[in-house]
C-alpha cells in the first residue's frame, strides 16, 4: 500500500447540484486509488459557446 498525491481538473455539469458534489468527487476519486483526503481547491468558469465550470481538487489517494 501507498499514499499518492493528486492535483486533478473535473468538469462540474450543469445537472449537477452543490450537495452532490461530495459524491461526485469522491467517486471520480475511486478511479486513481481510495481517497483519504481531498478539497476542493478552485471553481473555473469558462463561457465559450455555452457556460463550462471545472472543480480543481487536490486529494491524497491510497493505493493498494
Amino acid at each position: 500500500m501507498r499514499l499518492k498525491s493528486l492535483e486533478i481538473q473535473l468538469p462540474w455539469p450543469e445537472t449537477l447540484l452543490i450537495q452532490d458534489l461530495r459524491s461526485y468527487v469522491v467517486e471520480e476519486l475511486g478511479s486513481f486509488g481510495e481517497p483519504v483526503r481531498w478539497a476542493i481547491t478552485s471553481i473555473s468558469s469558462f463561457s465559450e459557446p455555452e457556460c463550462i465550470r471545472q472543480l480543481n481538487i487536490e486529494a491524497v489517494v491510497l493505493i493498494i
